[in-house]
């Protein structure tokens, strides 16, 4: 019977409040919500936002130095030289968004150009970028079993003078593209390419040596 008794208070008891919670939980609650809300603050980017939406308003190709000039009062570090043809796809939560950019004299990047600037972005002069490639340079260091995901890093990209990433091409973390280098359509480079280097495939593989040496 006492036992039963026991068990009887124990389910009548109520849901333990908050304010009962251990401290360790509190600051554990505490500090989720601080993480998240600088995420939330670090990705709202207001004037990145606001060139975007002045660039809709200009027609795509045509308006390729004005939006180069809009990206630039955002403060991004885009060469007065480039051309930009349609909106650049811009996004990362973590410090530093505006600095991470790099885009020098002679590019050309198309519509629909994706770019992740959890690290440094750097184009080099007279690059061409198609529609639909995929820049990204936020990923995870490999976890314990339990969780393969494990803490974040940002790998920096860069994409050497002269190279043409074709239509719809991914650049992951960490690559380099050697200058005067192609990525064909579609390729997906997961390795540093040589320069002067012509890479397709999943995953991108060198077919030939191109001729000329940059000039």
């Amino acid at each position: 019977m006492a036992i039963r008794a026991e068990e009887h208070h124990e389910a009548t008891l109520g849901p333990v409040e908050a304010s009962d919670a251990p401290p360790e939980s509190r600051r554990s609650t505490l500090g989720r919500l601080a993480h998240y809300g600088g995420l939330f603050k670090r990705g709202l980017h207001f004037r990145y936002k606001l060139a975007n939406l002045l660039c809709a308003l200009l027609p795509d190709v045509a308006s390729g130095a004005v939006r180069g000039r809009l990206y630039r009062l955002a403060g991004f570090d885009i060469d007065k030289a480039a051309f930009l043809m349609g909106n650049l796809r811009l996004g990362s939560a973590a410090p530093g968004f505006y600095g991470k950019l790099k885009i020098g004299p002679g590019v050309t990047i198309a519509d629909n150009v994706t770019i992740n600037l959890d690290a440094q972005v750097t184009i080099g002069k007279n690059v061409a970028i198609a529609p639909q490639v995929l820049i990204y340079t936020g990923s995870h260091k490999i976890g314990p079993g339990s969780m393969r995901i494990g803490a974040f890093e940002g790998l920096p990209v860069t994409i050497g003078d002269g190279a043409w990433i074709r239509l719809g091409a991914i650049l992951v973390p960490g690559v380099t593209v050697g200058e005067g280098a192609v990525v064909a359509a579609g390729a997906v480079v997961l390795k540093d390419v040589p320069p002067h280097t012509y890479v397709e495939g999943n995953p991108a593989q060198v077919i030939r040596k191109l001729p000329w040496a940059y000039r």
